[in-house]
């Protein structure tokens, strides 16, 4: 009984996966990325983040910028969605923070 249970959730979870790359595209396509862009700032994103420390999207968009791809590309929900594939995939642990946590945090990655 306990191991069906697991196995319907686990099933779930994968169709729930299936569906963000499709979202998380059609958003970035909304920026007005095209198809090859999304696969390059995908790219650039693991590679920023790959790296460990704290991220926000409007970190995330600084160190973006600064690698040419303007502003405000990722916003709160498209950020949401690349920490929820990442760690469904199982290729990196996210750990999300309290707004006091966050203030501490930041200034301690801020210049990474």
């Amino acid at each position: 009984m306990e191991m069906e249970r697991y196995k319907r959730a686990s099933d779930s979870l994968e169709t729930l996966n299936e569906r963000v790359l499709p979202v998380l595209c059609r958003r970035l396509y909304q920026k007005g990325l095209m198809p090859i862009e999304v696969k390059r700032i995908t790219k650039d994103i693991l590679n920023i983040i790959g790296h460990g420390g704290f991220y926000n999207a409007g970190i995330l968009n600084q160190k973006l910028e600064r690698l040419g791809w303007g502003k405000n590309i990722v916003d709160n929900y498209i950020f949401d969605l690349i920490l929820y594939y990442l760690e469904w995939e199982g290729t990196y642990k996210v750990e999300v923070y309290t707004s006091s946590e966050c203030k501490k945090n930041a200034d301690k990655y801020k210049n990474n």
